[in-house]
């Protein structure tokens, strides 16, 4: 959502620039014109003379930045805009295909999930990570977020906006499942630390978060 946001506010502030280009050099020329007739007789305004007489043309302009800002700020808000075309060699159809996998790789990372194995020697994480596909390019998860773009835009996704929302909550569950992950790689030094298989099940929690998300996601796709 927050990239549709900011694409609104992108073109309604192209569209203020060329409002504002009609101010012309010959009206900013009136204004200075009109400006020295106003107080031009004794060459500076005089505060004791009550307030200084604004030409029309700045009058506008002045009046007119209020309003501008208000429908920048509205548009921001309220106008949603289509996800990124897809990239480039990636079909709608072939996203779908991913995703599809994708689930598949999620169900059966946590059917065969084994702490103690992962968790046996410095390292286990890694095979955490690459199902996730943040190590390695095997994983259908691998830059599943380009799948998620392609997808947004097809006519597979009725409801784009939520679609895109959703997809966020699942990259930042998959981020911390991978974060997580890692951290078990640590090698012990010296002193108290956390041991590996800690990490391997708090990864395990956002991997099954990522499964909750995922079916709500399938649920969008046609």
């Amino acid at each position: 959502m927050m990239m549709a946001s900011r694409s609104a506010g992108f073109f309604v502030l192209l569209h203020v620039s060329i409002i504002l280009s009609i101010f012309r050099s010959d009206e900013v020329t009136a204004w200075q014109s009109a400006k020295t007739t106003i107080i031009g007789t004794t060459g500076h305004h005089n505060p004791s003379d009550g307030p200084e007489i604004i030409s029309s043309p700045r009058r506008e302009l002045l009046f007119l930045i209020p309003k501008v800002a208000a429908t920048v700020a509205t548009a921001t808000v309220m106008l949603p805009h289509r996800a990124l075309a897809a990239p480039p060699g990636m079909t709608a159809d072939s996203a779908r295909g991913q995703w599809r996998n994708a689930l598949t790789v999620l169900d059966d990372l946590l059917q065969n999930w084994s702490t103690e194995k992962w968790a046996e020697e410095v390292g286990g994480g890694d095979a955490i990570r690459t199902k996730l596909g943040t190590q390695g390019a095997t994983s259908p998860l691998f830059q599943i977020e380009k799948a998620f773009k392609a997808l947004s835009d097809s006519e597979y996704v009725d409801d784009f906006v939520e679609f895109q929302e959703t997809a966020e909550e699942f990259m930042d569950a998959l981020y911390r499942a991978d974060s997580l992950a890692s951290s078990s790689n640590n090698k012990s030094g010296s002193g108290s630390q956390t041991p590996p298989a800690v990490f391997i099940e708090q990864s395990k929690v956002e991997v099954v978060k990522m499964q909750s998300i995922a079916k709500k996601m399938n649920a969008m796709v046609k």
